[in-house]
This record gives C-alpha cells, sequence and structure tokens, in this order.
C-alpha cells in the first residue's frame, strides 16, 4: 500500500481490501429531532452509535440556508441540476470534511507522521484521550497527515450513509501529498470535487471544491471501503458528545465563516494554544 508523507516545507497558507461499515438506516419519513444528548448516561459510546448521531443531524444540517447557498453556489460546478438526493450527499461529504480536516471541527492537527493512507491510528488516539463532561475539545485531538485525514473523512461520509450515487477516495496531486475527492455518479459522465483535507500546497481561502488541484489528474478514483475501526470500538462519551455539539454548532455556518475559523484554529494549534 502507498505510503505519502507530505513535506512540511511545502505547506502553503494558513497554517484494500476490507468491506465498508454499513450506514446507519436511513427512515422515509420526517426524523424527529436528534436529542439534545445524543448519548445520555453513557461513559463510553459505541463508534456505530456516533455514525448514527451524525446521520440524524444530516437532515437537520440540510435546512440551514446557508448550508443550501453554498450547495447552490456550488451547483455550476457540478454540471448537475439539483434534486434532494444529491444536495444530502453534498451535507453528508460537507459534515464529514469540515470535522475531519486539519484545524477542523475535531481538533486534528497535520504532521508528517510517515503512516499508511489509512484512519486507523487516529481512531486509536481518540480511544486514549482523556476527556471530561460538558467539557470542549482540546486544540489538538488527535495528530496525522494528510493521507490519513483523506481515509478519515472518506471513511466517515461513508459511515454516515453516502448514497451509492456518490464515491470518496484518494488522490494523490504530488508523489508526497494526498487529498479526497468526491466523485458523483461514478462512471463515463462523473463528476469529481477535490476535498482539501489539509492546506499542504494551498493558500487559507481554499476549501471544498478548490480548483488549486485538478481531480482528473489520476485516471481512477477508487471508492474508500476500508473498515478503519470497528462498529464495536468504544469512544470516551465525553469526546463523542463533544464530536456531535461541534457538528451541530459549526456546520451551519458558511463555508467561508468555516474557513476562517479553520485557519484560527490551526494557528492556534501550531502555538500551542485553546
Amino acid at each position: 500500500m502507498l505510503v505519502s508523507a507530505c513535506s512540511s516545507a511545502e505547506e502553503g497558507g494558513a497554517d484494500a481490501g476490507m468491506a465498508r461499515a454499513q450506514p446507519p438506516a436511513r427512515d422515509a419519513l420526517v426524523p424527529a429531532p436528534p436529542s439534545p444528548d445524543p448519548f445520555p448516561g453513557q461513559d463510553e459510546v459505541r463508534l456505530e452509535s456516533l455514525f448514527a448521531a451524525l446521520a440524524a443531524e444530516v437532515p437537520v444540517l440540510a435546512r440551514a440556508p446557508q448550508v443550501r447557498r453554498d450547495f447552490e453556489s456550488l451547483l455550476p460546478e457540478l454540471a448537475r441540476r439539483d434534486d434532494q438526493a444529491l444536495y444530502l450527499d453534498y451535507v453528508r461529504v460537507r459534515l464529514a470534511f469540515e470535522a475531519t480536516r486539519a484545524g477542523g471541527l475535531w481538533g486534528l492537527a497535520w504532521r508528517i507522521t510517515d503512516q499508511q493512507p489509512q484512519s486507523d491510528r487516529i481512531w486509536a488516539q481518540w480511544r486514549g484521550l482523556a476527556a471530561s463532561r460538558g467539557a470542549d475539545l482540546p486544540a489538538i485531538t488527535a495528530i496525522a497527515e494528510c493521507d490519513e485525514l483523506s481515509a478519515l473523512f472518506a471513511f466517515v461520509a461513508h459511515a454516515i450513509g453516502l448514497s451509492k450515487r456518490s464515491q470518496v477516495g484518494l488522490l494523490w496531486p504530488a508523489a508526497n501529498h494526498t487529498v479526497a475527492v468526491w466523485v458523483i455518479e461514478p462512471g463515463a459522465r462523473e463528476t469529481r470535487v477535490v476535498v482539501p483535507t489539509s492546506q499542504v500546497f494551498l493558500d487559507g481561502a481554499q476549501s471544498l471544491g478548490t480548483a488549486r488541484f485538478d481531480p482528473w489528474a489520476q485516471k481512477r478514483i477508487f471508492d474508500y471501503r476500508r473498515v478503519d475501526a470497528e462498529p464495536g470500538t468504544r469512544l470516551p462519551a465525553p469526546l463523542a458528545r463533544a464530536f456531535v455539539r461541534a457538528v451541530r454548532e459549526h456546520v451551519p455556518q458558511s463555508q467561508a465563516a468555516l474557513q476562517g475559523a479553520r485557519n484560527r484554529r490551526e494557528q492556534a494549534q501550531a502555538g500551542g494554544g485553546r
């Protein structure tokens, strides 16, 4: 399996084989509002329960006006007609991207690790993270490089219910760098959207759908279906609650606001702040 190490001197701007996890079932009826505490009374949370809680946030986020406006701004680049199924996949991609990117909502920090392009080590760090009920996330919850972050994004996007019309996989725009790609309607007429899980080679303004990398430079984007952590994996409940809370509070904001906050978080991480 290819290892891709990202060189720190090249970071610009601001700071196969296992079956994929089954996505949580989605009721065709209007879902009930998510519980204020998605994991009441729990000290540990199974990974499948975390993904189910995040999946329950998707229809809520889809009703946020700024999320809809950002999707409509992206539509011309997608060369697709607006439809609800595509929009919900966009919301899932947006959620997974903002949560798992370097400097993103879940406190991931980019460092060279020389690890395989998979997210196993990230989940191991989260399993061992000490967390207290009601506390904010620490500035850094886990350390990973670009290929690990891209694999994490893809794993989460699939696990929260990405539809069969969408795939997510890894792109190597350079020999020593990895990003993710969202592929819509895979096949002869597919659309590809770059998902920059770190700012390596990018300035601080680049976000979901950046044109700075050519998603067609790689002949094929392989759908990432590896199970990086088992459904029964247990995380500290305060951490899982903080993950869900961060998604609820921030993903409804505009993409520009999310990018600005991401840049500030990464700067704080680099300086050791909170």
